[in-house]
Parts: C-alpha cells; structure tokens; sequence
C-alpha cells in the first residue's frame, strides 16, 4: 500500500497535477481521498485503481508492477495549452507512438540522427543562435525559401515527426524527442507563416534537447525568457537567410525607399508574417527599430498586408503523408490489420476507403514495387 501511495503520488507530481486536479480526473468527490490515499490511510477499490491510472496517464500493471511505472515524457510547450494539457500530450504522444511503429514495421526508420546543439546559456547569444541557423541553413540545402522545404526535409532525413491539430487559442506548438523519435505539435488554427515560424523555434528546441534541459529553464522565468528568444532568433535567421533577404530587399529598394507592396510581397514570398519579415530587416541593418514600429502602427500598411494574405493560406492534411503512406504498405504487407489501420488514421472503418483515397491511395492497386523497396 506504501510503495503504491508513493506512486500515485510521485506520478501525480510529474504530471504536474495538484491533488484536487487529479481527485477531478479520477472522479472522485473531493481531494481528501486523494490526500488519504497518498499517505497510505485507505485503501484503494480496484475501480479507483483503474480511474487513477487512466488520469495519472498509465495502466493499472504499471502502477503495480515491481518496478513501477514508466518515466512521464516530458513534452515542451509554446504557450502551454491550460487545463487540456494533459489531453492533448496524450494525442501527440499517441500519434507519434503509432507512427514510430509504422516506420519501424516498413524499416524506415531514419538513418541519420538529428544534429545536437552544445548550448552554454552563460555565453550562447542572439548572434550564436542565428550564426547556428546560418550552418543548418547551408547544411541541409533549404535554398532560397526555406519554409517551403524546412519540415519536408527534417522528415524525410531525420525522421522528425510532423504533426498539426486543431489547438485554437490552446497553445501554439509543442516539440518531444522521446522513445519514438524527434515530434513536433503544430497549431493547424494559426495562420500558415505563424506556423513556419512556430516550426523553426520548436526545431531550436529539438536540436538544444540535451543542453538545455527542459526542467532546467521551466522552472526559472528569466532563464525561459532567455532560451525562447534564442528560439526565436534562431527561426528567424533559419527561414529568412541573410544572403538571400538582403539581395531581395536591396533589388526592391528604389531611391533609398520600398513600396509597401514589395514588403508584404517578401514576407509572402518567404512565408513568413510581415513583423517577422521587418524585424529580420533590423538585425540586418536595412531598417531602423524605429522605422519598423511606426509601419506596424500605419492603418494604411496593415490594411495592404491583410489583403495580401488572401489565397495565401493553406491548411495542412489531418495527418502527415509520409505516416499515412507508411501505414498504408503496412497494412497492405500484413503488418497491421485493416482495423488498426483505420484506428491509427482515426477513422471508422467504413470510412477507411475514402480516407484513404483524399491521400492518393488505393487498396486495389498493385503497390508490390513500393513494398519491395519500402
């Protein structure tokens, strides 16, 4: 009773739930029970077991098992998403196991690992964090738009798991490097620059995960602070190259001046927001701080730079190609069941066939060749 008190308890902590948040997941009337159950002064009803380990995040075997429950994966936030937090890490967590089982069952796993940032937070600054997007940049070949090609490439080569779901106003992104490999947690609500530019600052913290430990600058606002305008210098500097940027600027400059058509027109091209655009145009000496809060305060300027978002937009598929690809030959090589495989597409299977036509496939088709090279 002692080592599953102690359990419950410590699960409970990790989750970062105080005991009336878990008395209200677990159902149970008020917190005294909890607290109780904690000290080990009641017993615990097996109902109450299996309550308690579906909101601790866990199972009943682990709970009980000798050596306990599995670690919490600790899941890194952009504007953490409130009370259904606990929700929506299970989703991504979930997604990300299904599709690290996927690639695993099709041996497609990548093979390269993902390169590791050595950060020393007394002595990295903004001008590392952008000379460090500046070597990405040229490493893996984004070219002159790198948010066009940003994601498609760390999929493909490292294996980082793309994911989007629908987080309103709940959080704007979210990053894990786990047991299933490097994922990120976009907001497919927000706008797609925002996002681009959302993309790059969780990449940050994907490729510092070893040298700045999470629970390290969490719990410290001034050290949070730091890193995540490292972040943001380092997205900043990774989607909009400095070469390329100040070539196209300096070729739309006309007798010292720019229209505000051909800077809207940047930041589209880049896809990026405008105010990343412009203060990306600060750091690289083409314009004055000055300059740039005044253009964000003209009426006139944010009218044309609404406008030059129509058609602009675009949503992203439910779930990402590549995982739905893969679970596809899966299925058709045997590996998974025509019922999981719609589970894992979070589908009914008698939408499973429509489902699988809006990404291209079929299951009639002759796909033996790209089972044989999969």
């Amino acid at each position: 009773m002692d080592t599953l008190a102690g359990r419950i308890r410590d699960r409970r902590k990790a989750l970062g739930l105080n005991q009336k948040a878990l008395a209200e997941l677990a159902g149970f009337p008020a917190l005294q029970s909890i607290s109780q159950i904690e000290k080990g002064q009641r017993d615990v009803k097996a109902w109450e077991l299996v309550r308690l380990a579906k909101a601790l995040r866990t199972s009943v075997a682990d709970l009980l098992a000798e050596e306990g429950p599995q670690p919490v994966p600790k899941v890194m936030w952009r504007n953490p998403p409130g009370e259904v937090r606990a929700a929506r890490e299970d989703a991504f967590l979930e997604s990300s196991r299904r599709y690290a089982h996927v690639s695993r069952a099709m041996g497609a796993e990548s093979r390269q690992t993902l390169p590791s940032i050595p950060v020393n937070l007394d002595t990295f600054d903004w001008g590392d964090a952008q000379r460090t997007a500046h070597e990405l940049w040229k490493q893996l070949d984004l070219g002159v738009r790198p948010a066009a090609s940003l994601a498609a490439i760390l999929e493909e080569r490292y294996g980082v798991q793309v994911w989007y779901m629908d987080l309103q106003r709940e959080g704007s992104a979210a990053c894990i490097i786990g047991e299933s490999g490097p994922a990120i947690l976009m907001n497919r609500a927000e706008a797609p620059w925002r996002r681009n530019f959302n993309f790059g600052h969780e990449l940050f913290h994907l490729l510092t995960w070893q040298s700045i430990p999470m629970d390290k600058f969490r719990e410290n606002s001034g050290l949070e602070d730091q890193v995540e305008k490292l972040a943001n210098a380092f997205s900043s500097s990774l989607l909009l190259p400095a070469e390329v940027l100040s070539s196209e600027f300096d070729r739309r400059v006309v007798k010292n001046r720019i229209s505000y058509g051909d800077l809207t027109g940047l930041a589209r091209e880049f896809e990026v927001s405008t105010e990343a655009l412009l203060w990306r145009l600060v750091t690289l000496r083409r314009a004055t701080k000055e300059a740039v809060e005044d253009l964000l305060q003209d009426e006139a300027f944010r009218a044309l730079d609404r406008a030059s978002m129509r058609g602009k937009w675009w949503d992203p598929p439910p779930l990402p190609e590549r995982f739905v690809r893969l679970a596809f030959l899966a299925y058709m090589k045997g590996k998974l069941s025509r019922t999981r495989l719609a589970q894992y597409l979070n589908i009914g299977l008698p939408g499973l066939t429509t489902c699988l036509a809006e990404y291209g496939l079929d299951e009639a088709a002759d796909y033996s060749a790209a089972l044989h090279t999969a």
